[in-house]
């Protein structure tokens, strides 16, 4: 946080923060409210207070914000002087959301790291996708807080989170030796397929989690079908029909399920995230169950029997 001896250059500001605590108060005048509110950017968090005439309620924790300055600068009681803050309702294009994601969300901030230089690697109208997808506040901080899982692969807080970093890691490695798949589609597609268990779970407490009614009656594929098809037409993002199919064939195919009337993976871009996703569900489980010690591990209700493991080698010599 600055203080009044330590007022930050403006133009050496971020121009998106999002809010991560607000304070509403009635004015010592008796006319309109104060606000005090805490807005975090990986560059910079400040805590920023500024004069309304009503409140206005759709500054809430979560939300993106940009700030208007008031000149010249000053900070009170540790709070700069603005003018106020404006909610940003629509996706800025080119934004990587990953840098407002305060620590509250997420304690393992090389994870964080890793999620903005992949949002960074994708072409400009699959990150114009991505980011209009969970542009809301709520959303995203779900994405980044949920489990993968209750009971399965990253079943932890923020597991969704490190399963799509993991799966879009394998998916950039495995493509080197798949040239056939489009790396655009590819990416778009691992970054987006759990986006959706945002809402498929909820926390009834500390580290305990259920399936959410939407859970329950849509699940997680279909859910991000419709939030793709709201955002592509919303935002008039602009993505040649071939990709977009590519793309939801990626996103709601699966091996083996014919018979439940899914289609199976029949393009690169869709094999690569069956690879990849499999490959990060089942090192997640291995992590979970595997005797580290080499051996039989334990079981689990989701498999047909135990884990067998080797002894790990030391090769630090190659």
């Amino acid at each position: 946080m600055f203080n009044e001896n330590n007022i930050p250059p403006i133009h050496n500001l971020p121009g998106i923060y999002r809010i991560v605590s607000t304070s509403c108060v009635p004015s010592m005048s008796g006319r309109g409210v104060e606000y005090s509110i805490g807005i975090y950017h990986d560059k910079a968090q400040l805590t920023v207070a500024f004069s309304r005439s009503q409140p206005d309620i759709r500054l809430k924790v979560d939300m993106l914000v940009s700030v208007r300055w008031k000149f010249p600068v000053v900070s009170q009681g540790g709070a700069i002087q603005i003018s106020r803050l404006v909610l940003l309702e629509q996706p800025v294009k080119g934004f990587n959301l990953f840098e407002t994601v305060p620590p509250g969300w997420v304690k393992n901030r090389e994870l964080v790291k890793n999620a903005q230089e992949i949002l960074n690697c994708l072409p400009d109208n699959w990150h114009h996708l991505v980011t209009a997808i969970m542009w809301n506040g709520t959303r995203f901080s779900q994405f980044c807080e949920n489990p993968s899982s209750i009971s399965n692969h990253h079943a932890y807080r923020n597991g969704n989170l490190r399963h799509t970093v993991e799966v879009v890691e394998m998916v950039k490695l495995l493509s080197s030796k798949y040239p056939q798949a489009n790396l655009g589609i590819s990416l778009a597609a691992a970054i987006l397929h759990d986006v959706g268990k945002a809402v498929e779970y909820r926390s009834w407490g500390k580290d305990n989690w259920a399936m959410s009614d939407r859970g329950k009656l849509v699940g997680h594929r279909h859910t991000v079908i419709e939030w793709i098809a709201e955002a592509r037409v919303t935002n008039r993002i602009v993505i040649p029909e071939q990709h977009y199919l590519s793309l939801l064939h990626a996103l709601t195919s699966a091996p083996n399920a014919e018979w439940l009337g899914i289609r199976s993976p029949v393009t690169p871009e869709a094999t690569l995230l069956t690879m990849a996703d499999r490959l990060s569900g089942e090192s997640s489980m291995l992590e979970q169950l595997a005797n580290r010690n080499g051996g039989w591990g334990e079981k689990h209700p989701h498999r047909k029997g135990k884990v067998f493991t080797l002894q790990t080698d030391d090769m630090s010599s190659c």
